[in-house]
């Protein structure tokens, strides 16, 4: 379906009629702290009641700052017995995309990915008629949306050898001209097929070039090897010019054997000159999936400045320790999360933060510059602006620059309120950092985006969606983060915006 929804009554007709598409009204705004009538206050995405929902990476039109999408893996952690041990409960896991045209104050819910039959209504005692919402899908997982400068919107999500891909584990992708209305193909096309590539893939992300160079619009995946599986540790790129229906063949990102870490991480961007920047982490062989590994992990950041033919890597921090957050992973492999951005005006500036331990009861948020495309950074800068004597855990990094200024914000969440452990409660902030003309990065005002502190829900992981990933998009009509946050007896998608004069 390519059909343009012109009006608002439209749209409200489709999500009435269509399966799969629901509409997530704006949550009343609690006793808390507002910037304005641009602030949109807490807007809980979620629009069906019961799922829980987690990892939600956020993107914006550049074309119309109105107009985003964010994601989510989401699965039904209450689906009723008997149905519940079986795989196809809720389609055990899904994704969805969601989509705004009015700055996040509204979303449409849609779920694009099939795993395995499809919907199929169950019929159980006492009555109770729910629904499996693609049965005997095993697990659609890790994704990812990305807009192109002409208004294009791409989705995609990870297929773990579901029926509707003939058992091969593949990451499907969408494509959207009306701001993410609608989407197509129905199917989705094939942007990478782990029996093609002979090695089972894991966590893919999108990047697009809007530099308005030689490769503008082309579309970037990375993807690298999983950690459950006996194979070195990998990371690959590949790409598209033509929407994501066909792919060019895969190439290596990282380099050597078994000296990437196991679940590396890696997230690509591409800068302003059209250069495609990829991070992830570098540990020795001693890290192993089933070895909780506590050395230092080095922080490398490949650039391709040909189109993702061929790649530069460049060490970024060699001291990087691992925050023990429940969320991310689990403990019997290391993982750490990375962020990345690029500024979109000026080539070589990027920038990469990350939750860095400071012993096992506190962490911060620190971040480095590079002016030359990761030749050189700067030294590190702690973000965090509460103090760092007192233990407090950070977590969930992400970042973004606002385009055509020297600004870059930062987002993430702490405990300061409630105890500083992982157990407590949490808030989201967001901090603003400049950057001089000399390259020195300068601290400004941070805000909180939660209204007061919310429950962790890290004694729940198996009930919650496990969170790993927030999104952030900083935009000239304001910064938008979205986090999952407990709400009931499951985890919401919350999207705030807030107008960018609460930071001067």
């Amino acid at each position: 379906m390519r059909a343009r929804l012109a009006t608002r009554a439209a749209l409200l007709t489709l999500v009435a009629s269509a399966p799969g598409l629901a509409l997530a009204i704006e949550a009343p705004g609690a006793a808390a702290q507002r910037y304005g009538r641009a602030d949109t206050g807490v807007v809980d995405v979620s629009s069906e009641p019961g799922n829980s929902e987690g990892e939600e990476p956020l993107s914006v039109n550049p074309l119309n700052p109105n107009q985003l999408t964010a994601v989510a893996n989401v699965f039904e952690p209450d689906f009723p017995a008997p149905l519940n041990p079986f795989v196809g409960g809720g389609g055990l896991q899904d994704t969805r995309v969601y989509s705004s045209q009015d700055g996040g104050r509204h979303w449409l819910t849609q779920k694009l990915d099939q795993g395995g039959l499809g919907k199929l209504e169950v019929s159980l005692p006492e009555g109770n008629s729910p629904e499996f919402s693609d049965a005997f899908n095993i697990v659609n997982t890790d994704a990812d949306s990305a807009w192109d400068k002409h208004g294009n919107a791409y989705f995609e999500s990870g297929d773990i050898h579901g029926l509707y891909h003939e058992g091969n584990e593949v990451e499907t992708l969408w494509h959207s001209s009306d701001g993410g209305v609608t989407w197509g193909p129905d199917r989705g096309y094939t942007a990478v097929n782990a029996t093609e590539e002979h090695k089972e893939l894991d966590r893919p992300w999108l990047a697009v070039d809007n530099s308005g160079g030689p490769h503008d619009g082309r579309l970037y995946t990375t993807f690298e090897t999983t950690p459950f599986v006996d194979e070195p540790p990998e990371v690959f790129a590949k790409h598209s010019d033509d929407h994501g229906a066909t792919w060019s063949p895969t190439v290596r990102v990282d380099d050597g054997t078994y000296q990437t870490q196991w679940n590396p991480r890696a997230r690509p961007v591409v800068g302003a000159d059209g250069a495609l920047y990829v991070v992830y982490d570098r540990a020795p062989v001693t890290d192993t999936p089933f070895v909780t590994y506590e050395g230092p992990i080095t922080l490398v950041l490949a650039r391709s400045t040909d189109g993702g033919e061929t790649f530069q890597r460049f060490v970024a921090d060699t001291e990087v320790h691992r925050v023990v957050s429940p969320d991310e992973a689990t403990p019997q492999y290391t993982e750490m999360i990375p962020a990345i951005a690029t500024d979109p005006a000026n080539a070589g500036r990027v920038a990469v933060a990350w939750p860095e331990a400071q012993g096992p009861g506190s962490s911060r948020i620190m971040l480095r510059y590079s002016r030359d495309g990761g030749v050189h950074w700067s030294p590190r800068l702690d973000v965090a602006d509460d103090t760092p004597v007192a233990a407090d855990q950070h977590d969930h990094v992400t970042l973004s620059w606002l385009p055509g200024t020297r600004k870059l914000f930062v987002g993430w969440r702490d405990r300061r309120c409630c105890g500083g452990s992982f157990e407590d409660d949490y808030q989201q902030w967001v901090r603003v950092v400049k950057v001089a003309l000399s390259g020195a990065l300068h601290l400004g005002p941070s805000m909180e985006f939660t209204e007061g502190p919310q429950p962790s829900g890290t004694s729940e992981r198996g009930a919650l969606q496990p969170d790993e990933f927030q999104g952030l998009a900083a935009t000239r009509l304001g910064v938008g983060l979205t986090w999952s946050q407990v709400t009931g007896s499951v985890d919401d998608l919350m999207f705030r915006r807030v107008p960018l004069s609460a930071w001067r």
